[in-house]
């Protein structure tokens, strides 16, 4: 087993995670503000999508963690190139785990989509009435600042915090496989979204093994950047993205794919799950210690998400 560095540790991650979540609703609160006081809002007057509204809403939450994380790591006297790792151990297994991030994100995409529209009937039979999903304008070129501003950044900086810094500073005291669900959960948490909860936990936790296989982050970055490009790409064809592709594409393309994208999964997580080298077994309070320190920043999301079924 590693020796920590400095202050890295359960504590470490879990005071990343809550200070994110906590620059996160200020800003958030701030941009609620100024919106209630100038009339900005995601649909203008006229009934048309505000794309403004819909990219400042985007930028939030990597904005939150390019402020909070920087000082949360000087403060613990962590080295940042420590929650940013780009290199594996050779160019052969940087495209053998690249090849994996894709196949990753190709069969969580499409064969689980069904997860969202299922728990979202699930809701709905309790009384939650749904929220409307807006994108951007998405015709010509608008669709390259899309994929930047949904897509590349978002992928950046999130997979910095949850793989790079929360999963990278807990999985030795808190043990690996403890972590990936850890992991998984806050990313879900993060993220604030009823519908999609089961659906973000299932892609944290696959992220979070998969940094742990690969110990770099460009794989990761590149499943996270492929389940949110593929689905712009998809919404600037027409395609309604909000169901499963059964509502969009004809039966025997939508049984293929979902065939396809099924053994894609199924392959990608059996190289995942068995590669042979031992998952960290971690330490006695480990995980104690990551929930003392996320505390804050759980509790904040879990009150959020509880107050979106009533919104």
């Amino acid at each position: 087993m590693e020796k920590n560095v400095n202050n890295v540790g359960s504590i470490t991650g879990g005071i990343a995670f809550s200070a994110a979540v906590v620059v996160y609703v200020f800003i958030n609160l701030i941009f609620s503000i100024i919106c209630i006081a100038t009339g900005f809002s995601a649909v203008g007057e006229d009934g048309e999508v505000n794309s403004a509204y819909i990219y400042v809403s985007y930028l939030i939450a990597p904005l939150s963690v390019g402020i909070s994380l920087p000082i949360v790591l000087k403060k613990r006297n962590v080295p940042f190139a420590r929650v940013m790792p780009f290199k594996t151990q050779s160019p052969k297994k940087d495209l053998k785990w690249c090849a994996v991030a894709v196949t990753l994100a190709f069969g969580l995409l499409f064969s689980l989509s069904w997860l969202n529209v299922g728990f979202e009937k699930l809701l709905r039979l309790c009384g939650y009435e749904g929220t409307q999903n807006y994108f951007p304008d998405l015709s010509g070129g608008w669709v390259v600042l899309a994929l930047i501003v949904m897509a590349v950044i978002p992928a950046v900086f999130e997979e910095t915090l949850f793989r790079g810094a929360v999963l990278s500073d807990i999985r030795e005291e808190a043990g690996e496989l403890n972590s990936v669900f850890l992991c998984g959960m806050c990313f879900a948490l993060f993220h604030a979204s009823a519908l999609q909860t089961i659906y973000q936990f299932i892609c944290g936790c696959a992220f979070a093994l998969l940094f742990i296989r690969s110990r770099s982050l460009v794989p990761c970055i590149l499943a996270h950047f492929l389940n949110n490009a593929v689905i712009i790409i998809l919404q600037a064809c027409g395609l309604d993205t909000a169901g499963s592709i059964f509502d969009w594409a004809p039966l025997w393309a939508a049984i293929l794919v979902t065939a396809l994208s099924a053994l894609s999964l199924l392959g990608s997580a059996a190289v995942l799950i068995f590669d042979k080298t031992p998952l960290i077994k971690g330490q006695k309070g480990g995980v104690k210690k990551f929930f003392l320190a996320a505390a804050v920043g759980i509790v904040v999301l879990a009150i959020l998400w509880i107050a979106g079924l009533f919104v």
